[in-house]
């Protein structure tokens, strides 16, 4: 009776699974998805969003976690999933990673849609793509630092005679337009320029420098865990 009730169990488990996933869209299966990876321990990194399906909204509700999950890696998730709309819905596959390292959540979007070539100025399309970010920042109460990354290729401009100037001015770029457009305190931001001392990837070829030219938006957190999560979003050739 008891092997036979413990097949009926699982039997049932396994038909409300296929139910679930059977009258669900992508949002709820990420739920799902996630649940399970949680209680069976399969690791720290969630599932990816595929490029297919349609996300709806940038505002669609995150996966739903279960609370025993650190609260770190709860809020890393969910603002994968968020980036992972976005990306998706602007078609920016590629442009967009989320990481998290020991201290914070880091939010990478490449140079080229964020800077115009060899500039600090924003481009267009990077404005649309901050709006977004400032909605995902602004109920969070961390800290944010915007760091900006080159490669090693000098700069030759008299506006920025090094990758130093490049790098530093791009973050106060990105930092400026959080506080001043997207609405984030102050009080709450710092921008650093990190040259093309902190790759990526080595600058041997076109595709890694293009890799390390970046801007980073870390969500800083006191004290930190060990190891560390990464998550490719759509496109993403990875890196990280």
């Amino acid at each position: 009776m008891a092997t036979f009730a413990d097949m009926m169990s699982l039997l049932c488990v396994f038909f409300i699974l296929l139910y679930a996933m059977a009258n669900t869209d992508l949002k709820n299966f990420q739920r799902v998805a996630a649940a399970l990876r949680e209680a069976f321990n399969l690791g720290s990194t969630p599932a990816i969003i595929g490029d297919s399906g349609n996300m709806g909204s940038s505002t669609i509700q995150a996966p739903v976690f279960p609370q025993e999950m650190p609260l770190k890696q709860q809020q890393f998730m969910q603002t994968n999933a968020k980036m992972a709309a976005l990306a998706t819905e602007m078609g920016l596959g590629g442009q967009i990673s989320v990481n998290m390292s020991v201290e914070g959540i880091i939010i990478s979007l490449s140079e080229s849609l964020v800077f115009e070539p060899g500039s600090a100025e924003l481009r267009p399309e990077a404005r649309e793509v901050l709006d977004e970010v400032a909605e995902i920042l602004g109920p969070l109460q961390n800290g944010i630092r915007v760091e900006g990354h080159t490669d090693n290729i000098p700069t030759n401009s008299p506006m920025y005679p090094t990758n130093w100037e490049l790098s530093a001015l791009r973050a106060v770029s990105v930092v400026r337009y959080l506080a001043e457009e997207g609405g984030i305190n102050p009080n709450r931001l710092a921008a650093a320029g990190n040259a093309e001392y902190k790759p990526l990837a080595p600058n041997t070829n076109r595709e890694n420098r293009a890799l390390n030219r970046r801007a980073d938006i870390v969500i800083v957190y006191p004290g930190g865990d060990d190891g560390r999560y990464s998550v490719t979003l759509p496109g993403q050739s990875g890196g990280n």
